[in-house]
């Protein structure tokens, strides 16, 4: 029987077929000391041994291969300094090689496994060692470089979700490559806005 018991609020989950990936704002869950990112039992609910002891909130988590990337409110996490965007190792927690270092919060990431590429959503200016308005496409292979796509959103990034060649966003915004969205838009592969413009009145967000 599932029952994870957690004594916080959960802001995201991941299912791989093997464990269910939980972030949020949690010291508690599957009946172990957990801060803020856990994987579970999909059987039980109790929490494996995979650990990586984030220091603040987690908001998203995407799994590609053997790699979970997280996004979130914390500067640690996986036992090295990470600013609100990490990925860690499937088998140990640790945090690899990969450093996107965003000065701000970042609450959603899709991964587009048929290139390599990291899309990330938040509140941040700058992320990969660029300016990046609140969304950025980050290379998986090369530590978390910045590609050049850049769209520009004019506030926060809450979700995206990628299909082929074009990226779906949801937020805040009332203007993204250098056209009037509110709050959803849809991307090319080219970081410019598609015509698909279905004209939120409040806050975009897509599950």
């Amino acid at each position: 029987l599932f029952i994870p018991s957690t004594n916080g609020i959960v802001n995201t989950l991941k299912f791989d077929g093997t464990s269910v990936y939980v972030g949020g704002e949690f010291t508690n869950i599957g009946g172990q000391s957990r801060n803020r990112i856990a994987a579970l039992d999909p059987a039980t609910g109790l929490a494996t041994a995979w650990d990586p002891n984030a220091n603040g909130s987690v908001f998203t988590i995407e799994k590609n291969g053997t790699t979970i990337y997280v996004g979130g409110l914390f500067t640690s996490i996986g036992g090295q300094p990470r600013n609100f965007i990490a990925a860690l190792n499937e088998s140990s927690g640790l945090a690899t090689a990969w450093n996107p270092n965003a000065n701000a919060q970042v609450y959603s990431i899709a991964v587009n496994s048929s290139d390599g590429i990291i899309y990330a959503g938040g509140l941040f200016t700058n992320i990969g060692g660029q300016s990046r308005n609140r969304i950025a496409a980050l290379k998986e292979a090369t530590g978390g470089a910045i590609a050049t796509w850049n769209p520009s959103a004019n506030s926060t990034v809450f979700s995206i979700a990628v299909s082929g060649g074009t990226v779906y966003i949801g937020g805040t915004f009332t203007n993204v490559a250098g056209q009037t969205r509110n709050c959803l838009a849809a991307i090319d592969s080219a970081g410019t806005a598609t015509s698909w413009n279905p004209s939120e009145s409040a806050f975009g967000y897509i599950n």
